[in-house]
C-alpha cells in the first residue's frame, strides 16, 4: 500500500479511464475535466460516488460498448 507502481514496475505504463477514452477520441480533455471536477463535487459534498465511466454515460458522452472496451484495457494492461 503507498507504493508507487512506476518505481516497482518501472517499465509499465498506468492508464487511466479518462486518458484512454481521450487517446482513442471517445471524448475531448474538456469533458473528461468535467465529468471529473463532478466526480470530486460528489465526493466533498457527500453524495455517493460515481466512477467516471458512470457519470459520462450518464451525460450520454460515452457508450456502454466504449466504457466496457476502455474497462477491458485497462484489466489486460494491470
Amino acid at each position: 500500500m503507498g507504493r508507487d507502481p512506476s518505481k516497482l514496475y518501472p517499465n509499465l505504463e498506468i492508464f487511466r479511464f479518462g486518458s484512454i477514452a481521450v487517446y482513442r477520441k471517445y471524448l475531448t480533455l474538456l469533458q473528461v475535466k468535467q465529468a471529473l471536477a463532478e466526480q470530486v463535487e460528489d465526493d466533498i459534498m457527500g453524495r455517493p460516488h460515481r466512477l467516471l465511466g458512470t457519470i459520462l454515460r450518464e451525460k450520454n458522452w460515452i457508450t456502454e460498448e466504449q466504457v466496457k472496451s476502455i474497462l477491458t484495457e485497462m484489466c489486460a494492461d494491470g
